[in-house]
């Protein structure tokens, strides 16, 4: 009996005992687990913190990326698009669309006080006026109508100091260039001429341009005399061309996809000059210088284009449509006055984006046409009053200023702005921030 209580008090000890062990590991597990819960808890919020500094970092790299990157925008304003979610923006460019256009600033801000005029030019010979011009990168591409069929119509010139130009060089194409327009490594010329039309140049090298090819446009019958070129466009692969009023059509298409064998792919009849044109997309614009003096065609179909719309303002029996100008939604049309000036048949004309038209009267008619946000640049043919600048709404001018002359042709680039002289002078140049 004594030995079977001894039995019994041993195993409630080992029982006790094992109990015991029990606990002290489930305590040891519950400490362990108490300790995991807060490191990982601890890690986690470290690694939040860490995230949300990474964030702040990503965040901070994106803004400045975006800033470099909406350089884009400035100079490529009608063919970008901002990407953007809560996060990153960037800003896409289409730079194949943009061949063609001016490379104005997209702001093309101006400082009064600081705007500089430099009218020396070039001497490009006498009796040689200049008629056109494209700029890139302070490199001026300039055409002229000589009345000597040897003197030379092209000229490439380094503008980076605008106190003293130089011709890089020249190029005689023939009988004498109207209008050009500049794509990439090549300039299409419009040709004052009734054997070529159409010229292009290759610019690869600017110390020695070369003709490639030409282009006669097509003949209604034998025997009429093909018309002189009066205004010119380039959009993807396509060279948009205007004439003045002949038996033939005056607006032609051509394919210029290969360079070297360009050809007339669509034409459309207007029976007047065309003075300029602007194509955006699906559609060509055209300053006309008769009733429709700007006329909008559907080029979907390059082969077969079709009038869509037209403007007919009062006045069109004395006054022609002379300049065009496009930028993010708006399209600016400017006429010449038509001699005396009429104070109800207006000049300058803004569609904005809601198809809104504002009209404004200009003393002296529009020859040149920028139209950006914040201005509208304008140059016109009013004594003293040439380069004229007005708010974005058309209807108040904030600045105005003699360029001693009349030129016949405005373009830009950065935020220069380019007159041809229309003598030979060849170009001026108006630095806005100088």
């Amino acid at each position: 009996m004594k030995s079977q209580i001894i039995y019994l008090n041993n195993c409630a000890d080992h029982t006790k005992g094992f109990l015991t062990m029990e606990i002290m590991l489930a305590f040891s597990l519950f400490i362990l687990f108490t300790l995991s819960t807060f490191t990982l808890s601890l890690s986690m919020q470290k690694l939040k913190i860490w995230s949300l500094n990474e964030l702040d970092k990503i965040k901070e790299l994106t803004h400045k990326m975006d800033l470099r990157t909406n350089l884009s925008k400035e100079l490529y304003g009608n063919d970008s698009e901002i990407l953007s979610n809560d996060l990153f923006s960037l800003t896409q460019s289409d730079y194949v669309e943009s061949w063609g256009r001016n490379t104005c600033d997209s702001q093309l801000k101006f400082n009064q006080n600081k705007i500089n005029l430099f009218s020396q030019g070039v001497d490009i010979g006498s009796g040689n006026p200049s008629t056109d011009l494209e700029i890139r990168n302070d490199i001026v591409y300039l055409t002229a109508d000589s009345t000597v069929s040897a003197a030379p119509d092209f000229f490439i010139i380094d503008a980076k100091n605008p106190s003293n130009p130089s011709v890089i060089s020249s190029l005689n194409t023939g009988p004498g260039l109207v209008a050009i327009d500049i794509a990439g490594p090549y300039a299409f010329l419009a040709q004052a001429s009734t054997v070529n039309q159409l010229q292009i140049v290759d610019i690869h090298n600017r110390s020695s341009p070369q003709l490639i090819s030409q282009i006669k446009l097509p003949l209604p019958t034998p025997t009429t005399t093909a018309s002189f070129a009066s205004s010119i466009f380039y959009s993807r692969g396509f060279v948009y061309l205007g004439t003045a009023k002949w038996n033939g059509a005056e607006f032609s298409i051509v394919d210029v996809s290969d360079i070297h064998s360009p050809f007339v792919v669509g034409q459309f009849e207007t029976n007047t000059l065309i003075n300029d044109i602007y194509v955006r997309g699906d559609k060509a614009y055209l300053a006309a210088s008769d009733e429709k003096q700007m006329r909008v065609l559907d080029i979907v179909d390059k082969s077969h284009p079709i009038l869509i719309n037209s403007l007919s303002p009062t006045g069109w029996q004395t006054q022609e449509g002379k300049t065009l100008d496009y930028f993010e939604g708006q399209l600016g049309f400017g006429r010449t006055v038509g001699g005396f000036n009429v104070i109800t048949n207006h000049e300058a004309f803004l569609f904005g984006t809601s198809s809104t038209l504002t009209s404004k009267d200009i003393p002296g008619g529009l020859y040149g046409f920028i139209v950006r946000p914040q201005n509208i640049f304008m140059l016109t043919h009013s004594p003293g009053k040439e380069f004229q600048v007005f708010d974005s709404t058309l209807q108040t001018k904030v600045f105005e200023m003699s360029l001693g002359n009349f030129p016949v042709k405005m373009a830009c680039d950065k935020d220069n702005i380019y007159f041809a002289t229309g003598d030979n002078r060849g170009v001026s140049i108006l630095k806005l921030n100088n």
